[in-house]
C-alpha cells in the first residue's frame, strides 16, 4: 500500500525527471554518503530497542528500521512510527504499546538532533529572521518532550487522539538521549554531506558547504509535516528557500530540490534491500539457534522423518 501511494504522489508531483549531471564523482560521493547515513538511522533505532532492555538482536532491530521506511507515504505517517515497532512485536512477541511509544521517542530525537544540524545552516546562510523562530519553537517543543514528564504526557496524549492508540512515550534516561543522539546526529551529518554533494553534482557554481545543513531543517519540517505524505512538496519548499538564501537560482534551486527527492528515494530503496537482506540473515540465526537449543531425541525423529540416519550430521 505504500508503495502504491508513493507511486501516485511521485508521478502527480513530476519528481522523476532525471536533472543534467554536471559532476558525475560528486554524485558518486553523494551516494556513498546516503547509504551511510540510511545505514546509520536503522542502526540508532535498533541500538535504541537493545538499550531499552529488549532482547531483539542488532540486525533484526535494522531490518524492523529497513523494511518499514516506505510506510512514511501513507497519508498520516503513523506507519513510519509504528510500522517498525510492529514487526518486532510480530516477530518477537514483544509488547505492542511500549515498543510503540519507544518508537516515538527515537523519532523526537531523531528529529532533534535534525534540526540541530539545521539551525546551523541557518545561521551561516542568514536565514535566521525567515525560519528562525519556528525552529526555535520547535526545537523547545521537542527539547520538552524528550526531557520533560509533563510534556510527555501531554504529546502522547495528544499522538493518541491523533493515531487513535494508546500512547504513553517512555522517559528515556539523559544519558540514553544523548547515546541516540550521537547516533542520530551522525545519521543526520551523512544525509546533509551527502546532499550537499549531490547538488554540487548539479549546479556549475560551486555551492557552500553550510548550505547541506539546509537538508536537515528541511527534512524535520517534513517529517512533522503530517498531512503530506513523506513530506512531499513542504521538503522541497523548504530547500528551494535555504538554496535562494545560499546565492543559487530559483530555477537551479528548483531544479536541485525535486532531484533531492528522487536521490533519496533511491537511499530509501537501499535500505528497504538492506532490511530485506538482514532478516534473512536474522531468520537464519533464530533457525540455527533453535537447532542447538532443540532436544537430541527431537532431532533424530527430525531426521528419520525427513529419511535420514541418525548420525547424519555426525558424519
Amino acid at each position: 500500500a505504500s508503495l502504491l501511494f508513493l507511486v501516485i504522489a511521485l508521478i502527480r508531483a513530476d519528481y522523476l525527471r532525471i536533472p543534467t549531471i554536471v559532476k558525475p564523482l560528486r554524485l558518486v560521493l553523494s551516494f556513498l554518503f546516503l547509504f551511510l547515513g540510511f545505514g546509520l538511522n536503522t542502526l540508532a533505532w535498533a541500538r535504541a530497542v537493545q538499550e531499552a532492555g529488549y532482547p531483539v538482536p542488532l540486525r533484526a532491530g535494522m531490518a524492523s528500521g529497513g523494511l518499514s521506511v516506505f510506510a512514511k507515504y501513507i497519508p498520516g505517517k503513523i506507519w513510519v512510527i509504528m510500522g517498525r515497532a510492529e514487526y518486532l512485536c510480530r516477530h518477537y512477541g514483544l509488547g505492542r504499546n511500549h515498543l510503540g511509544s519507544l518508537s516515538f521517542d527515537a523519532q523526537f530525537v531523531a528529529l532533534w538532533t535534525a534540526l540541530l544540524l539545521g539551525t546551523i545552516g541557518i545561521l551561516n546562510l542568514g536565514g535566521l529572521e525567515i525560519y528562525g523562530l519556528g525552529v526555535l519553537l520547535v526545537f523547545v517543543l521537542l527539547s520538552l518532550v524528550i526531557y520533560t514528564p509533563l510534556a510527555q504526557r501531554v504529546a502522547g496524549g495528544l499522538a493518541g487522539r491523533l493515531f487513535r492508540k494508546n500512547i504513553e512515550l517512555p522517559k528515556i534516561p539523559f544519558f540514553r538521549v544523548l547515546h541516540l543522539a550521537l547516533y542520530y546526529g551522525l545519521n543526520w551529518m551523512a544525509w546533509c554531506v551527502g546532499f550537499w554533494l549531490m547538488a554540487g553534482s548539479l549546479l556549475e557554481s560551486p555551492l557552500p558547504f553550510s548550505a547541506g545543513f539546509s537538508f536537515g531543517l528541511a527534512g524535520s519540517l517534513g517529517i512533522l509535516a503530517v498531512f503530506a505524505p513523506g513530506g512531499l512538496g513542504v521538503r522541497e519548499g523548504v530547500l528551494i528557500g535555504m538554496l535562494s538564501l545560499a546565492g543559487i537560482g530559483l530555477t537551479e534551486a528548483n531544479t536541485v530540490a525535486l532531484a533531492s527527492r528522487l536521490w533519496f528515494l533511491l537511499g530509501e530503496l537501499f535500505v528497504f534491500l538492506l532490511g530485506l537482506a538482514l532478516q534473512g540473515r536474522a531468520r537464519k540465526g533464530q533457525r540455527a539457534k533453535a537447532e542447538r537449543n532443540e532436544p537430541p531425541s527431537r532431532k533424530n525423529r527430525t531426521q528419520l522423518s525427513e529419511g535420514e540416519s541418525p548420525d547424519y550430521n555426525g558424519a
